[in-house]
């Protein structure tokens, strides 16, 4: 019993950290792009859209590790965002 509820925690916490931390990426983008004026290129652009699936993932891995979902179901949405943010990471590096 301990044991669940501590691997319940340490993937909430995981999911809110994730969440809040792809929130912040593009947040900062969207306000050099809004408030700073800089115009963002095509390829800032694409760079964007994992971040913008992965936002949706993450919230409803907080949901799933709130509601007390099946432990594999918060697993697998976060295992869902480090594959979109590996993809990030891929057209970075592109």
């Amino acid at each position: 019993m301990i044991e669940a509820s501590f691997a319940q925690r340490r993937q909430f916490l995981c999911a809110v950290l994730v969440t809040i931390g792809m929130v912040a990426t593009v947040g900062g983008a969207l306000g050099f792009e809004h408030i700073g004026g800089y115009i963002p290129c095509a390829l800032c652009l694409l760079q964007r859209d994992p971040y913008y699936y992965g936002i949706p993932l993450g919230v409803l891995a907080i949901l799933a590790s709130v509601l007390k979902l099946p432990a594999w179901t918060t697993r697998t949405l976060l295992l869902a965002v480090g594959m979109l943010m590996l993809v990030g990471a891929g057209l970075g590096v592109y």
